[in-house]
């Protein structure tokens, strides 16, 4: 990355913190995932980590990973996010997930592997080189919660930038479920890039598989959110919702 690039991403993740901070909630960064663990015991909603971010089933470490947790003014978490590095040895996304799709099971789920399956689409047999993954993506709702506003878009712009920061990869991807991605929430994240039909978890007592889809950005594309300042998107999302909320009110 250029200096020019480092302070820029300096900057729009500066500018994010304090965006943040104004609504009421406070960032915290980290890279210790048994600390990340331990404190989500004190959120119902968010209690256990999936297997790519919980130390006790993956390595994970400073140099490969880091967390994004937020807490709100009374020390309730209303937030998380994680992003680590995958090596996928020389192959591409879809060639490393046909083997190891089982690694990236969603949290809280009874999953029956054995009738689970991944399906790669045409991005993730393009996607090579230095990638990471993003997830444990996670904003409070309902009362007293912050969700469907601004603070979704910039929160996973933060991450993004982050890793930009951090690794300088050439894609991240992450997992999304068909109707939130529907509704918008990739484009929301950020994300470029959204591939259905990736991954079909089969649960336990449930007939129909719990099907996620693949968001995707290149290194190009993160660079590119860096020209859009924060403030203007968040400002956007603010006022929409205000709108939606008087005219239900109304």
């Amino acid at each position: 990355m250029t200096t020019q690039e480092v302070l820029s991403g300096s900057r729009f993740v500066t500018a994010i913190k304090g965006l943040v901070k104004n609504q009421g909630v406070t960032l915290e960064i980290g890279s210790d995932f048994n600390a990340l663990r331990e404190a989500l015991r004190a959120q119902p909603e968010r209690q256990c980590l999936a297997p790519p971010f919980d130390p006790e089933v993956s390595a994970i470490n400073e140099s490969t990973g880091f967390w994004v947790l937020g807490r709100s003014r009374t020390g309730e978490i209303v937030h998380t996010q994680a992003m680590r590095t995958v090596d996928l040895g020389g192959r591409t996304l879809s060639g490393y997930l046909d083997e190891y799709f089982r690694d990236f099971t969603p949290a809280g789920y009874a999953i029956d592997f054995p009738r689970s399956r991944y399906r790669g689409a045409p991005g993730s047999r393009m996607i090579a080189g230095k990638v990471c993954y993003h997830g444990e993506l996670w904003l409070k709702g309902g009362p007293g919660g912050f969700r469907g506003a601004g603070l979704t878009a910039v929160l996973a712009r933060l991450a993004l930038v982050k890793a930009l920061l951090k690794w300088a990869p050439d894609y991240v991807f992450g997992f999304m479920f068909p109707l939130a991605a529907c509704k918008g929430l990739a484009a929301r994240e950020g994300y470029m890039h959204t591939e259905p039909g990736s991954l079909y978890w089969a649960v336990s007592g449930q007939q129909r598989p719990l099907e996620t889809w693949t968001v995707w950005m290149s290194r190009e594309d993160i660079r590119h959110i860096l020209k859009i300042p924060p403030i203007d998107l968040f400002d956007e999302l603010e006022a929409d919702q205000r709108r939606r909320a008087a005219a239900k009110a109304a």
